[in-house]
């Protein structure tokens, strides 16, 4: 699944009511790993979607990151948004 392009209200965690949106808050609230999102929610290996966790943190981890930086990546080209005066 490209976790990029799913809505936010999309379940995660069945049994738990867990949505995209609540896993991408909790990684900018600082749970950034599998067994940290998995502790922020009382999570177990069996519950159904947690195998997903992943997928999900690779996509919004260096996104996050980006926007924290300042979005730019340091300006070393590519930056649209700064126009060279970052």
């Amino acid at each position: 699944m490209d976790w990029g392009i799913v809505p936010g209200e999309t379940v995660v965690i069945k049994s738990k009511n867990i949505t995209l949106r609540d896993i991408v808050q909790a990684i900018v609230d600082g749970a950034d790993t599998v067994p940290a999102i998995k502790e922020s929610f009382g999570l177990t290996d069996n519950d159904e979607g947690v195998s997903d966790l992943g997928d999900i943190l690779d996509v919004f981890v260096p996104a996050i990151e980006a926007l924290r930086g300042g979005g730019c990546g340091g300006c070393g080209g590519g930056c649209a948004g700064c126009h060279g005066h970052c």
